[in-house]
C-alpha cells in the first residue's frame, strides 16, 4: 500500500511537470463553449473578457509579442559585432553575439513619448517583459534562462493551484482588482509570498522565494528569486502614483483607428494576459486558473472596508470575466469558431504541417535523464539537469514535414524504408500536426535522438543528450534513425567517410550540400525537394570538432505549390524556421476571409477590434499589401511614425524586411546630424540590427551597407565594429543602389542621399562595384525614371560626374558605356534614357582593357546593342557637326571592338544565353 502510494505521487508529480506548450485553436473553441463548475456554480467565460486566451492566441499569431519584446524602443537589446583577428585585407570576418537574456531597459523614456507617459513608467514596464519573456535565439520564450526566473518559480510551485493564484492575482492585479498579496521579508532567508482571504483565515498563497538550485559545479545553493520579487512589485504599484495615472493612458481600443495606435500595447493587461497564454498548457490547468480567479474576485468582494465604487469596479470585473452557465450560452459569439473555420480552410491548401512561423515547434527545456530517475533523485527541478533542445527541435520540424502529407493532413513513416522503430512509433503517436508540440511531445522525441549507438554521433553531455550543431552530426543522426542495412544509412556514412579525406574548402561544402539534398529527396515521399540556397562554411569551435555549419533554405514542391523552410545550424544553437513567402490561399478560404472581415468590420468590443486586425492582416498579405511586402505602404507607415501599427502588422522576421526598415532610417533620417539617445527609431533600428546574424556577410551587407546614407552611424549604432572607410569589394552588396532609389520618400530625399553617398570613399575607391551591376544600372535608369522622370537622371549623372570624374575620369566611362549597352538591350528601350548616358559618355576616355572586359558580360547581344545605335543615328547627333560625328563614330567603334571580342571568345562564352549580370571586378 505504501509503494503504491509513492507511485502515485511520482505520477502526480510528472502530471504537474508536463507544460509548456500553448494552446491551440480548437482547444480555445473548447473552452469558449464550455461551462466551469466553481463551488456551486456552473460559469461560462465571458469571450469579451480577459480570459478569452484568442486575444493571446490571435497577438501571437500576428507576432506582436514578438516585435514589442524584440524591437519595443524602450528594451535595450544586448549584442554586439566584432571584427576577427582571422580579418584579411580583402576578406573581413566578424564574431556576432547576442544575449536576449541580458536585455536591459533605457532609465529614461524617450523625448518623443514623455507627452504619453511618464519618464520610468515603460522602462519598468519593459523590464518585466524582459524578466517574463527571457527569450533564446531570436524566438520568442517564457523559458527561463537564470535559476532567479520568474518562468522557473512558477514551475518550481507548479502542484495544486499555487501557481494558478498567482497568476490569477497578477491579473486581476492588471485589472483594477487590489488583491492583498503581500511579500514577508522580515526575516531574512526566509522571505515568503503570502496572500489570504478577507477574513485572514484561509490561505491561498505561501511561497518561499528562496528556492533551492543546484550551482554549475554541482552544489546546491538557495537563490533568492528576484525577478518574481520585482514582477510581482509591479502589478502591486498600479495602484499608486505615478502608474496609476500612467495606466489609464493605455487602456483597451474598442475601435480600428485607436487599435492601430497601438497604446494598449503598453499595459500591463497586454504583458500579462500575453504571459499566461503562452504559460498555460492544458485546458485542465485553464481550469484551476479560472478556478482561483473566480474565488479570488468573489473574495475581493467581501472585504468590509471596501468603497461602494469599489465593490461596484469588482462585481463589473466578475461580469466581464464570466457569464452565468445555461443562461446567455445560445446567444454568445462564437469568436473562437469563427477563427477556426478560415484557418481549416486554409490549412486545407497547405503543402507543409507549418501554415505559419508561430506554429512551428521552439525548442524548450527537458530533462536530461529519465522522468522518474529524477524524481527519485529530487533532481526533476534543477536546471542542471534540463537542457534546451535546439538540435533535437531543428530534427522534429524537419521529419514532420518529411512524413507529412497534404492529402491526409497527417504524418506517417510508411515510405521511409527502414526507419527505426523508435521513429514509426513516434509518428504513429503524433501522426495529427498541432499548433504547438507539449513538453510531452519534446520528451519523446528527444527519446528518439539521444543516447544513439553510433560513436560518430556528438552530443554535449555526458550522458549521451543534447545534440552537438553541425550538418554532418546531424546527417549522423538521421542514418541512425535508420535500421541496420539501410540503404540511406550506409550512404551517409561512407559519403561522409570520403568528405572526412578532403581538404576544407568549396567541394567538401558542396558535397555536404549535395548529400544533405540527396537524403531529403530520399525521405520526402509526398514532396519534390530543392535547395534553394545556402552558406555553409567547415570550422570547429572550442570543445566540438570540425563540422559545416551555417544555414540552408529548403523547398518542398507538391501540387502545383512551393514552400521553403530555412535551418540555421550553428555550433551553440539551431533553429527552423518558415521562409515567409506568401502563398495564395483557395476561392474558398478567400471568400471566408472576406466575409468574416465584413462581420468585424463595425466593432466596438476589444476582441472583434483584435480580430478586425488579425483579418485586415491577412488580407493586406492577400493583395501584396503588407509592409512587409509593399514598399509603398512601410515607407508611408515609417514617415508617419506608425511604429506600433508596423508592430501589429506581423512579424518583423525575414532579414528583408529587417533590412527595408533599417535602410528606410538610414536614407531618410540619416542627414540628420544631431542624434539624441531617446530617438524612438533610432532604438527601434538599433535593435532590429542586433537581430540579423551579422557573422553572415550576405545578411550584413543587407542590413549594414546602407549605413553609407547614414552620415553619424558610428556616434549612434555603438555596439558593432563596422568601418565603412576600409570595406572590401566582398563587403559590398550590387542592391545598394536599389535600396537608395526604392526607400528615397521624395526626390529631394533621393538627391540628398545620392550626393552623400557619392562623397563617400566607396564611391572614390571603386565606383565600378557599386554602379556597374546591372541592377545599379536598372535603379537609376529605370526605376528613377519611371518614379519621376528622365531629368532626374540626368542630375544623378551629373553628380556622378562632379565627385568621381575629378579623380577617375576612365572608370567612370567605363561605366557608363556599360549602361549604354544595357539601355539599348531592354526590350522596351527608352531612346530619352539612351540619350541622357551617350550624351554624358565621353569615348576617348575609355580604359584599354575595357572592351575586352565589357565583351566578356553574359546576357548582352552587342549586334542588338549596334543596331539601335545605328537605327537611332538621327536622335544622337545632328548632321553637319563634325565633333558630334566623331563621337558617334567613336563610339560605333567601340561596339564593334566589342563584337569582335565576343567572336573570338565565342566558343567560351555565350553572350545571348543568359541575363545575369555580375559585379565589375576587372572594370578599373
Amino acid at each position: 500500500m505504501k509503494s503504491s502510494m509513492i507511485i502515485l505521487k511520482l505520477l502526480l508529480l510528472m502530471m504537474c511537470s508536463t507544460v509548456r506548450a500553448r494552446l491551440g485553436l480548437c482547444d480555445i473553441k473548447t473552452i469558449e463553449e464550455s461551462s466551469f463548475v466553481v463551488g456551486r456554480l456552473s460559469l461560462l467565460i465571458n469571450p469579451d473578457g480577459p480570459l478569452n486566451l484568442l486575444r493571446g492566441y490571435l497577438f501571437h499569431k500576428s507576432g506582436v509579442v514578438y516585435n514589442k519584446r524584440f524591437f519595443s524602443s524602450a528594451i535595450d537589446t544586448d549584442y554586439s559585432m566584432k571584427k576577427s583577428d582571422r580579418s584579411t585585407e580583402n576578406t573581413h570576418i566578424y564574431t556576432y553575439t547576442r544575449n536576449p537574456e541580458n536585455d536591459k531597459t533605457y532609465k529614461e523614456n524617450n523625448a518623443m513619448r514623455r507627452l504619453e507617459y511618464g519618464s520610468k513608467y515603460l522602462s519598468v514596464l519593459y523590464k518585466q517583459m524582459i524578466y517574463m519573456f527571457p527569450c533564446v535565439n531570436n524566438t520568442i520564450s517564457i523559458e527561463p534562462c537564470r535559476n532567479d526566473s520568474f518562468t522557473r518559480f512558477l514551475r518550481v510551485n507548479n502542484s495544486g493551484l499555487d501557481s494558478m493564484y498567482l497568476l490569477a492575482a497578477l491579473l486581476l492585479l492588471s485589472e483594477g482588482i487590489y488583491i492583498p498579496i503581500e511579500i514577508e521579508n522580515s526575516i531574512e532567508g526566509s522571505e515568503r509570498i503570502l496572500l489570504k482571504d478577507w477574513a485572514n483565515t484561509i490561505v491561498f498563497l505561501d511561497l518561499p522565494l528562496q528556492l533551492e538550485s543546484t550551482m554549475p559545479d554541482g552544489t546546491i545553493k538557495k537563490v533568492y528569486q528576484k525577478e518574481t520579487e520585482e514582477v510581482l512589485r509591479y502589478f502591486q504599484s498600479l495602484f499608486i502614483e505615478p502608474f496609476l495615472s500612467e495606466v489609464k493612458k493605455c487602456e483597451e481600443p474598442n475601435n480600428q483607428r485607436e487599435f492601430s495606435r497601438g497604446y494598449f500595447l503598453d499595459s500591463p493587461k497586454f504583458l500579462i494576459q500575453s504571459y499566461i497564454f503562452e504559460y498555460i498548457d492544458t485546458i485542465e490547468q485553464y481550469r484551476l486558473f479560472v478556478t482561483a480567479v473566480q474565488i479570488l474576485l468573489t473574495d475581493s468582494g467581501l472585504y468590509p472596508e471596501k468603497t461602494e465604487e469599489q465593490k461596484e469596479l469588482v462585481k463589473k470585473t466578475l461580469n466581464y470575466c464570466f457569464i452565468g452557465g445555461g443562461v446567455y450560452k445560445n446567444n454568445l459569439n462564437g469568436y473562437a469558431a469563427d477563427i477556426l473555420s478560415l484557418k481549416s480552410k486554409i490549412d486545407k491548401d497547405a503543402i507543409l504541417p507549418f501554415t505559419c512561423p508561430e506554429m512551428v515547434p521552439s525548442y524548450t527545456h527537458v530533462p536530461e535523464y529519465d522522468h522518474l530517475v529524477l524524481l527519485l533523485t529530487r533532481r526533476m527541478k534543477d536546471d542542471l539537469y534540463q537542457y534546451s533542445d535546439h538540435v533535437e527541435t531543428v530534427l522534429l520540424n524537419l521529419f514532420t514535414c518529411l512524413t507529412y502529407s497534404p492529402e491526409t493532413n497527417k504524418c506517417s513513416t510508411e515510405h521511409m524504408h527502414g526507419a527505426s522503430t523508435a521513429l514509426r512509433e513516434f509518428f504513429n503517436k503524433y501522426s495529427v500536426p498541432t499548433e504547438s508540440a507539449s513538453q510531452e511531445k519534446h520528451r519523446d522525441w528527444c527519446r528518439v535522438v539521444s543516447r544513439l549507438n553510433n560513436p560518430n554521433i556528438r552530443y554535449v553531455r555526458e550522458s549521451r543528450t543534447e545534440l552537438c550543431g553541425g550538418l554532418e552530426n546531424i546527417l549522423y543522426v538521421i542514418s541512425e534513425l535508420f535500421s541496420e542495412g539501410a540503404f540511406i544509412r550506409t550512404v551517409i556514412e561512407h559519403i561522409i567517410g570520403l568528405l572526412r579525406n578532403k581538404e576544407v574548402g568549396v567541394e567538401r561544402t558542396k558535397s555536404v550540400k549535395e548529400l544533405f539534398l540527396n537524403v531529403l529527396k530520399y525521405l520526402a515521399g509526398n514532396h519534390q525537394v530543392v535547395i534553394d540556397s545556402e552558406s555553409l562554411v567547415y570550422f570547429s569551435t572550442e570543445g566540438q570538432a570540425l563540422d559545416a555549419f551555417g544555414n540552408i533554405t529548403v523547398g518542398f514542391e507538391a501540387n502545383g505549390k512551393k514552400e521553403s523552410i530555412k535551418l540555421d545550424i550553428l555550433p551553440n544553437y539551431s533553429k527552423f524556421s518558415l521562409v515567409p513567402e506568401f502563398s495564395e490561399i483557395s476561392k474558398d478560404a478567400e471568400d471566408e476571409l472576406m466575409c468574416m472581415q465584413r462581420k468585424y468590420c463595425y466593432t466596438k468590443k476589444y476582441i472583434e477590434v483584435i480580430i478586425s486586425g488579425y483579418l485586415n492582416n491577412n488580407i493586406a498579405r492577400l493583395k501584396k499589401e503588407s509592409p512587409e511586402q509593399n514598399l509603398s505602404v512601410l515607407n508611408s507607415m515609417l514617415d508617419k511614425n506608425e511604429l506600433n501599427k508596423i508592430f501589429l502588422s506581423g512579424r518583423i522576421d525575414s532579414v528583408d524586411y529587417k533590412a527595408a526598415i533599417v535602410n528606410y532610417f538610414d536614407i531618410n533620417k540619416g542627414n540628420i546630424r544631431n542624434f539624441n539617445d531617446n530617438n524612438q527609431m533610432l532604438r527601434i533600428v538599433t535593435n532590429i540590427i542586433g537581430s540579423v546574424s551579422l557573422n553572415n556577410q550576405e545578411e550584413r551587407k543587407k542590413i549594414l551597407l546602407p549605413l553609407v546614407h547614414f552620415n553619424t552611424y558610428k556616434n549612434c549604432i555603438l555596439k558593432i565594429q563596422y568601418d565603412l572607410e576600409s570595406l572590401p569589394v566582398s563587403e559590398i552588396d550590387d542592391n545598394l543602389l536599389k535600396t537608395t532609389v526604392d526607400m528615397a520618400y521624395y526626390k529631394g530625399i533621393f538627391y540628398k542621399t545620392f550626393s552623400n553617398l557619392l562623397e563617400h570613399s566607396i564611391c572614390r575607391r571603386k565606383p565600378a562595384w557599386i554602379f556597374g551591376p546591372y541592377k545599379s544600372f536598372r535603379a537609376l535608369c529605370i526605376t528613377l525614371v519611371e518614379r519621376y522622370d528622365v531629368f532626374t537622371l540626368w542630375e544623378a549623372m551629373q553628380e556622378m560626374q562632379k565627385h568621381i570624374e575629378p579623380n577617375n575620369a576612365m572608370s567612370l566611362n567605363n561605366i557608363w558605356l556599360l549602361w549604354l549597352s544595357y539601355a539599348c538591350e531592354e526590350t522596351s528601350y527608352n531612346l530619352e534614357t539612351i540619350d541622357v548616358i551617350y550624351r554624358h559618355l565621353d569615348p576617348a576616355c575609355i580604359a584599354s582593357g575595357c572592351v575586352k572586359w565589357i565583351a566578356k558580360m553574359p546576357g548582352i547581344n552587342f549586334n542588338y546593342v549596334l543596331s539601335i545605335l545605328e537605327k537611332e543615328k538621327g536622335s544622337l547627333y545632328t548632321e553637319g557637326s563634325a565633333k558630334q560625328k566623331e563621337k558617334y563614330e567613336k563610339v560605333i567603334a567601340l561596339f564593334k571592338s566589342i563584337i569582335t571580342s565576343v567572336a573570338s571568345d565565342l566558343p567560351l562564352i555565350n553572350p545571348t544565353t543568359s541575363r545575369k549580370r555580375g559585379h565589375s571586378e576587372n572594370l578599373e
